[in-house]
């Protein structure tokens, strides 16, 4: 319970500044929370040669392995694309690793037709983050299998149908179904929006995206230098659900309500994979998945329970957020945006 609280106190401290507009995106962001203690991020240790992720011996899809050769704690986050081995995969929850330990962790498919070893025989994270239509479907049926039987498994039957649709709706092919080709194959695209959001404030923390004015995904980090470190992996992520979108002011009495739903929806606390407690949110069409660790909350990933598309747009008139949002630009407001095909292999 006690990490339960913790996770509502920062909730409660968090605060929202001026949203800015990233072409279809709006992003909102957040400031507040508590560091951790020290730790590296996965995809810094991997450069070092300080982890390594594996195949379980002989193989499972929902498992992989992590060796941390470093003296801190490795975090992997929700949400990461652990790419290679015999197929890529996504991980379930985030993950402290502790400092020279070796610990199996769930992980989800997203390239459903490779079972073999093609690029290198362990992974590596330097792909986007998988985008939160995926991420969402993940998160609720690994809350629910957590809260029902302990364990963290996906439906991993709707996770490849949430990847095929992205495969789809960015009008890419691949033969092995994996969603890493939808990132490349729509690069260009990608990249420009990317470079739209430039970079996070120096004290921010956090982020709300939205699409069509309304929230698809918040993610909030211990530190500010943990997300600027993971932001352009991030906004990849967002915007691969947002192609096709028209630009819109963001709604902020949607923002400010998906914020206070999860301040006050249900939570229930679990012993991490590694490190700390994750604590599993959910409410009236929200969920969330949380990382608290020594009184911070180094991860909390949460979303409407099924993301609007990119393509619809949100009823009703934009709603004003006081003085904390501010609506992105109108200038591409009625432009769709970067709806042209790639295709790779």
């Amino acid at each position: 319970m006690r990490d339960i609280e913790v996770l509502r106190s920062i909730l409660g401290e968090v605060r929202a500044g001026e949203a800015r507009a990233a072409g279809p995106l709006g992003l909102v962001p957040l400031s507040g929370g508590r560091p951790a203690p020290a730790y590296v991020l996965a995809e810094e240790a991997l450069a070092a040669g300080l982890l390594e992720i594996r195949e379980k011996a002989g193989g499972s899809v929902p498992t992989l392995v992590a060796r941390n050769l470093a003296s801190e704690p490795v975090l992997l986050l929700e949400g990461e694309q652990l790419v290679g081995v015999r197929q890529d995969r996504v991980l379930n929850v985030p993950v402290l690793v502790p400092a020279s330990s070796e610990l199996e962790i769930p992980v989800s498919c997203v390239e459903p037709r490779r079972w073999r070893y093609e690029r290198r025989r362990t992974a590596f994270v330097d792909a986007p983050m998988v985008s939160p239509r995926v991420r969402a479907r993940k998160v609720a049926s690994v809350g629910a299998s957590l809260r029902a039987r302990g364990m963290r498994d996906s439906d991993q039957f709707r996770i490849w149908a949430a990847v095929e649709e992205r495969l789809a709706e960015a009008r890419v092919s691949s033969d092995t179904g994996a969603l890493r080709h939808a990132y490349e194959g729509r690069a260009h695209d990608l990249a420009g929006i990317v470079a739209e959001a430039g970079e996070p404030a120096e004290d921010q923390t956090g982020v709300v995206a939205c699409v069509g004015g309304r929230p698809i995904a918040l993610d909030l980090l211990d530190r500010p230098s943990t997300l600027a470190r993971v932001w352009p992996r991030l906004v990849r992520g967002y915007a691969l659900d947002a192609l096709g979108a028209e630009a819109a002011p963001v709604d902020g009495e949607a923002v400010r309500g998906f914020l206070a739903g999860l301040a006050r929806g249900e939570a229930t606390a679990h012993d991490a994979v590694g490190l700390g407690t994750e604590v599993v949110l959910s409410g009236a069409g929200l969920t969330g998945d949380a990382l608290v660790w020594e009184g911070a909350v180094v991860q909390l990933a949460a979303f409407p329970s099924e993301p609007p598309r990119g393509r619809e747009r949100p009823a009703g008139g934009q709603v004003g957020f006081g003085d904390l949002l501010a609506p992105p630009s109108s200038r591409s407001r009625r432009r769709r945006w970067a709806d042209g095909p790639r295709c790779v292999r």
